[in-house]
């Protein structure tokens, strides 16, 4: 029905159709109409971004391929869900990243011309695999295959902030949200760029839009305690905390950017308990190391957090691409060791001046 659609709109509008015009019209993904309805549903709680929303996507992701194992978008979508829980900090990078990774190539294997498929390919070399050049090849491949793909343009938009092109970083993000006005992810990722400008107000306008969207977006809670928190507001911050802490389930690392904000509000004692508290867990959590290496570069202790960022370099934790931009970390930025993890991760020492 899509097909001849399709054809029929171009022979009424006279449009000349190039041969791979009539390739893409022509395409079908799968004959399996189960699997084409369960990679829908796919689609529908991937947008979600909550842990409950990636996991259903990944099932329904899964469901679709069993249905039709030559079906390139559901492999897409499973690849989407898994980078999705790796960069969101649901799952440790290890269990994310390289499966990730293994659905874009079996769908690019299948169909090289789906963007989504590159797209993760480029996030997974940024975020895990920290080449920023072949994520960038990977990015742009995606915008040239769909100028529209709202996804490719934040995704872009993320690895222009990494290489300090604020601007051009606004102006991706901005153009996403357009072509996809009422996702609260994308609308978030234009409220992070704000974040790492330095540009609070319209951070916080931006993050409250994403959480009039999608109310329990956790991320956005999170973002929204560490800009109340930057702006000196931090009963605020706090209360923002504790509502990510609610969402998370109380895990290290809502408690450990509850311990930032303490630290940063001058409540010294009762931050570091929190961070004592924390490094005592047997099994910590490795997003919890970016913020426990945050108090302590507030505290102005160095060597405890440059032990702690080593720590997440070895485990690719991804929040560790923000290293260059993150404001908590004036503290330590001069030091050499600082410029090392940069040029380790592939990044530009001048990235959050």
């Amino acid at each position: 029905m899509q097909e001849e659609l399709a054809r029929q709109i171009s022979e009424s509008l006279r449009l000349r159709l190039i041969p791979e015009d009539q390739k893409c019209l022509a395409k079908r993904p799968t004959q399996n109409r189960k699997a084409y309805q369960l990679s829908l549903k796919a689609q529908y709680h991937l947008a979600k971004s909550t842990p409950e929303g990636l996991q259903r996507g990944m099932a329904y992701a899964r469901q679709a391929i069993e249905a039709d194992p030559l079906y390139a978008e559901a492999y897409a979508y499973l690849s989407s869900t898994y980078s999705g829980l790796g960069l969101l900090g649901f799952l440790v990078p290890a269990e994310t990243f390289p499966r990730a990774k293994a659905a874009a190539l079996k769908a690019l294997e299948i169909d090289d011309s789906l963007e989504e498929a590159h797209s993760v390919l480029g996030i997974v070399r940024l975020y895990y695999e920290w080449d920023c050049s072949g994520a960038e090849v990977a990015l742009r491949r995606a915008l040239e295959l769909n100028p529209n793909y709202a996804w490719g343009h934040a995704f872009l938009s993320e690895w222009l902030l990494m290489m300090g092109r604020h601007e051009e970083a606004i102006t991706e993000a901005q153009r996403g949200i357009e072509l996809d006005p009422l996702s609260a992810t994308l609308v978030f990722k234009l409220g992070q760029e704000f974040c790492y400008r330095r540009d609070y107000d319209r951070a916080m306008e931006q993050l409250q839009i994403a959480l009039e969207l999608e109310p329990n977006f956790v991320w956005a809670h999170v973002y929204l305690a560490q800009v109340c928190a930057w702006k000196g507001r931090y009963e605020e911050s706090l209360a923002a905390c504790e509502k990510a802490a609610s969402l998370f389930g109380g895990n290290a690392y809502s408690r450990a950017l509850r311990g930032l904000i303490l630290a940063m509000a001058g409540r010294i004692d009762e931050a570091k308990t929190i961070l004592n508290d924390v490094k005592k867990q047997p099994e910590l959590d490795s997003m919890a190391l970016i913020s426990l290496a945050d108090i302590y570069s507030v505290l102005g202790e160095k060597d405890e957090a440059f032990e702690l960022l080593e720590r997440a370099y070895q485990e690719r934790v991804s929040l560790m691409i923000f290293l260059g931009v993150y404001p908590t970390f004036g503290n330590i930025r001069s030091d050499p060791r600082f410029a090392d993890l940069l040029r380790r991760m592939g990044l530009p020492s001048e990235a959050g001046r």
